[in-house]
Parts: structure tokens; C-alpha cells; sequence
């Protein structure tokens, strides 16, 4: 099957870019904006493409834009086993419906391709945020990141490259020992009341709940950037209850660069219809 013709539902402003660039490659791309019933627009396309996360309550699309919900079970209905949908953020539950309507589905946001890009906009818009919060420059900051996974590594390099001291905590001996070969302090957890002691700043990317009220008591005075996806990595009513200010970032490729976020998105789709021979 020959993948020409796709319908893009739902999404926020990554979508609009995503458009204009899978347009600009060749496609015939369409955003569905309710003017026509969805099962006829659905019949003149080849492929779905759905945004990020592709629903919020796993019942719904996530599609701000329109004036009426689209159900995920009537969608997947509609779609049958004829044609592909791309989806980012899929969780169980609505794989098992895809699975129940036979509907073939990727979730791009799954790719190694598209967690290693979307991982720049990341790091740089949880530096944005660290800039406007602070009385201080993030040259000579004591920051602490925990985890060393996709989005920790470009966080941590950039930081070190703006003059911040940067502590890495991680579980992992190998992750440690990459953050040290590439000149960042690091350690185990046993040491992570020590590290957010005197720390300006403490990155989460690890999607647990590892900062516990035990550790939020050494950062009283330190502001918290959680950029884990849910649960997030933070006790929030232990940081509430203490007085402890945590923004929990989510999203930010969308919000501080939205272009470059559209087309992250667009070049791991064609990746996708390349290697599946579409």
C-alpha cells in the first residue's frame, strides 16, 4: 500500500508544523477540523495521525481544536484493519482497543529516533524555565539531574557548557561512570540528600517517584524541574506541605519550539512508512 493521502486529528501547536512539513514532502495532508463527518474523511485518507499525547483520558482524542469529542473506540471502529495509525504517547488501554478493531499502530513517540531528537527541545526550554525562575545566572549554579537517560544527557552537557556545576545521580554504575568520562560529577541515590543540599537547582527525569518528603527537607530552598512524564518524580503534597516550589514541565518541545517539534514528529513518521514499505 502506498501511503499518500494522511489526516492529522487532534494535537496541539507541533501539529500545525507537522502539517506544513509533511505537505512540503510530498503528501496530501489534511487536519480535520469537524466541516465533514470523520468517517468520510477517514475514507479519503491512507493513514491517522494523532498527536501527543494521542489522549489524555483514554477515552478521547486529545483534540483541543474541535468543538466535539472523537471517541477512541469510534475512531478505531471507523479506521477498521485497512489502514495505519501513528500515535504518540499510546497507553495500554488504548492499544488494546487499537487491538480489538484490528487497527495496525506505531507509537512514534516510542522511537529512539524521536526520543533523541525530542530531547534537545527539552533540555533547552528546562533551561528557559531555570533562567526565568532564578536570582542567579546558571554559570556557577549547583545543579543536580537524576536519571542519565535521553533527555538527562543534552540537559547535563548543556548545562555544563553554560558554567554550571553539574551533579549527575543516577542507579546505574554505567550511567555514572558516562556522566564522569564526559567531565560531570556523579553519584549513586545514597548521596542525593548531600547533593540537593546546597543545590540551586534539581532536575528530575526519571518517571518515579523518587523525591520523597526524606529529601524535599534538604531542599527547602531549592526549585525543583520535573520533566518525567506521570506520575512525575516528585511527592507533590510533601513539596506543598513543605513549601518547596516544583514546576513540573511537561510538553515543553511543543511549547518553546513548536517548529522544530513539528518536524521531529514528521521525519520519524516518514521513517516509519519507509521501513514499513509505505
Amino acid at each position: 500500500m502506498n501511503i499518500k493521502r494522511l489526516i492529522i486529528i487532534g494535537g496541539d501547536s507541533r501539529i500545525d508544523y507537522l502539517l506544513k512539513a509533511l505537505c512540503d514532502e510530498g503528501y496530501d495532508a489534511v487536519r480535520f477540523d469537524g466541516s465533514e463527518p470523520l468517517k468520510k474523511a477517514l475514507d479519503k485518507s491512507d493513514a491517522v495521525i494523532l498527536g501527543l499525547p494521542c489522549s489524555r483520558d483514554d477515552k478521547s482524542v486529545d483534540a483541543p481544536d474541535l468543538s466535539e469529542e472523537v471517541l477512541i473506540k469510534d475512531l478505531f471502529k471507523m479506521m477498521g484493519s485497512g489502514k495505519l495509525l501513528l500515535a504518540g504517547k499510546m497507553s495500554q488501554a488504548v492499544k488494546a482497543v487499537a487491538d480489538v478493531f484490528s487497527v495496525r499502530w506505531v507509537d512514534y513517540f516510542q522511537r529512539d529516533e524521536f526520543e533523541i531528537l525530542n530531547a534537545i527541545p527539552t533540555a533547552e526550554g528546562a533551561i528557559q524555565i531555570a533562567m526565568e525562575e532564578l536570582p542567579i545566572t546558571i554559570h556557577g549554579a549547583n545543579i543536580v539531574v537524576t536519571g542519565f537517560g535521553k533527555v538527562a544527557k543534552p540537559l547535563c552537557l548543556l548545562l555544563k557548557n553554560m558554567g554550571a556545576n553539574v551533579t549527575v545521580c543516577a542507579r546505574k554504575s554505567s550511567a555514572r561512570a558516562e556522566a564522569r568520562s564526559l567531565g560531570l560529577a556523579a553519584t549513586d541515590f545514597s548521596y542525593f540528600n548531600d547533593c540537593i543540599e546546597g543545590a540551586d537547582v534539581v532536575y528530575n527525569t526519571v518517571p518515579a517517584v523518587i523525591i520523597r518528603r526524606e529529601n524535599l527537607l534538604s531542599a527547602k530552598n531549592t526549585l525543583i524541574i520535573d520533566l518525567a512524564s506521570k506520575p512525575g518524580g516528585v511527592d507533590m503534597e510533601a513539596a506543598l506541605d513543605l513549601g518547596v516550589k516544583v514546576i513540573w514541565a511537561l510538553g515543553l518541545p511543543g511549547k518553546v519550539a513548536p517548529v522544530t517539534a513539528g518536524n521531529i514528529i514528521k521525519e520519524t513518521v516518514c521513517n516509519i512508512f519507509s521501513e514499513l514499505g509505505e
